[in-house]
């Protein structure tokens, strides 16, 4: 009954599902649903939603006579075909399941007439596509008030949804990680789901026999250079090394580093040394409020983080992060010169330093 419900309140209304009207559909989609369309930027959560609805509507996804996998050339060159295989029974019996991938607005027109004819059976629709623009038609006809079709937003993922990816994929493993490192984590992995699937998979067979994935887990196996090079970036800024700020970010633009990759890096960094601070307004000395933290600082940075204490009081740090905080906010907005703003605030704050 809810899942009825709230299909019906999102056909009511033409727009977008929001991050919670979609993980509901993923765990339980509307029997009366026979299309759905998967799209946006990140290829590799359309492909994990893809694989997930399959797998609840098929058994077994290598059957020939349940799953019909076919290109967008394919229903070009025979516009009949999609209505055909969608209104088509199973041998032996079951429902049916045609999968599309790499669509583009080509497949509207033939997808419409399908849609139209309103085919028999239960046989669904899977469509796979990239990053649709609002004035594409494949989009517009899959977010329209049919009663037949719905779709299916895939952005990259942000905040806790990015952070709760991660802790589902080490609970898989039965592994453990501290807030700390899923942070560390959320700030390393690449943003595209294929992409952060495939360097967990790496950490998960590095810590094999463990039931803790540490810090030092994370550095040794999935802090590539850019990663490292944004810790660099940080100790470089928090410790007031203009020139060598500078350069860094230079490099890290070049290799194509996101503005709010950088900046969620200094925010991780600054926010460690307010922890830190905070030790020492409680009477411990810069090293001893160091040693406290969890996870430890990577030894090497160890000495530069503790003058890095010594050198920043509580009310600046805390200026400084709300400075951060409103940059990512800025960077985020369409047409932003996102490079241009990142680069002026971090070399501020070096030179404030």
């Amino acid at each position: 009954m809810f899942v009825f419900f709230a299909f019906f309140f999102f056909k009511s209304q033409p727009v977008k599902l929001t991050a919670a009207q979609t993980t509901a559909f993923l765990k339980s989609p509307d029997a009366a649903i026979r299309v759905v369309l998967l799209y946006g930027p990140d290829a590799g959560l359309v492909g994990d939603r893809a694989k997930t609805l399959a797998r609840l509507w098929i058994e077994n996804l290598d059957d020939p006579f349940r799953v019909a996998r076919l290109t967008q050339a394919q229903i070009a060159d025979d516009p009949a075909r999609l209505n055909d295989e969608m209104a088509a029974l199973a041998l032996g019996g079951g429902s049916r399941l045609i999968w599309v991938r790499a669509a583009t607005d080509a497949l509207a027109a033939p997808l419409a007439k399908a849609l139209a004819e309103r085919p028999q059976g239960d046989t669904r629709l899977l469509i796979e596509a990239g990053d649709l623009e609002k004035r594409s038609k494949l989009r517009a006809l899959c977010e329209s008030e049919n009663d037949l079709v719905v779709a299916l937003a895939c952005y990259n993922e942000e905040g806790p949804q990015r952070l709760a990816t991660i802790n589902a994929l080490l609970q898989a493993e039965n592994l453990k990680a501290s807030r700390e490192v899923a942070l560390l984590l959320s700030d390393t992995l690449p943003e595209d789901r294929g992409s952060l699937r495939s360097e967990m998979e790496k950490l998960i067979l590095y810590v094999h026999g463990k039931q803790e994935v540490t810090e030092e887990d994370v550095r040794a196996i999935l802090q590539n250079e850019g990663a490292a090079e944004m810790d660099d970036l940080a100790m470089a800024v928090a410790s007031g090394e203009a020139k060598r700020a500078a350069l860094l970010l230079n490099r890290l633009f070049a290799e194509q580093t996101s503005s709010v990759a950088l900046l969620r890096a200094l925010q991780r960094h600054f926010m460690r040394l307010h922890i830190a601070r905070g030790h020492c307004e409680d009477g411990l000395s810069p090293r001893e409020a160091v040693g406290k933290l969890q996870p430890k600082i990577f030894w090497k940075q160890e000495s530069a983080f503790t003058a890095q204490v010594q050198k920043w009081n509580v009310s600046k740090i805390e200026a400084i992060l709300a400075r951060l905080f409103e940059a990512e906010a800025a960077v985020k907005q369409t047409g932003a010169p996102d490079e241009a703003l990142t680069a002026q605030l971090l070399l501020q704050i070096a030179h404030a330093a």
